[in-house]
């Protein structure tokens, strides 16, 4: 009878510490998604160059990338050209950096007869050395703007590592930067689509 309570206790905690340690990998997110807007009217999208804040000067370049790809592999929108978005800032005389306005992101949407634009600020990407073993990390934030009013309607914020459950347990080096990004990217657009 001992013996049975050791063993199902023992049972116990190691269930409870698989839990706690998958808990601390993989994605977090954090959404808001506005209630009073019909997707279903958001067909063509554009995507404004992504804000960087990472140490990494092509982070954003390299998130968005796989955020275009991903997105195009859905195929739930119509997604604009990339050099076709390039070519309306640079005529609109934006700067792939700024901040739009609810007017601007109005003007841009006109301009590419575009139902919406999502925008991202990518806060992390590179390698994260507070672990044992460094990891890969990524952490943006996406948002989608309606191009009519110029407001936000839907906004995920994730952090991603290429730490996994696996990894911690048995050792290994973190998942690429690339697997990483596109982890971060799906995670995200999971919460839109």
């Amino acid at each position: 009878m001992r013996s049975r309570r050791r063993w199902r206790w023992g049972a116990a905690v190691l269930a409870a510490a698989l839990v706690l340690a998958a808990g601390g990998c993989g994605s977090g997110a954090s959404q808001f998604i506005r209630d009073d807007v019909d997707f279903s009217f958001i067909r063509r999208v554009a995507v404004y160059p992504f804000y960087n804040l990472s140490q990494d000067v092509y982070g954003g370049q390299r998130v968005q990338s796989v955020f275009l790809t991903e997105l195009l592999e859905r195929n739930e929108v119509e997604v604009l050209d990339r050099g076709e978005v390039l070519a309306a800032v640079a005529e609109m005389k934006l700067h792939p950096d700024a901040i739009l306005s609810p007017q601007q992101v109005q003007s841009l949407g006109s301009r590419l007869k575009a139902d919406a634009v999502f925008f991202a600020t990518v806060e992390e990407y590179g390698t994260e050395r507070s672990h044992a073993n460094p990891t890969q990390v990524v952490t943006a934030t996406y948002q989608l703007c309606e191009a009519q009013t110029g407001r936000v309607v839907w906004s995920s914020q994730i952090r991603t590592d290429g730490a996994s459950l696996g990894r911690k347990l048995f050792g290994g080096g973190s998942a690429s930067a690339f697997a990483v990004a596109r982890e971060n990217v799906r995670a995200a657009l999971g919460t839109l689509f």
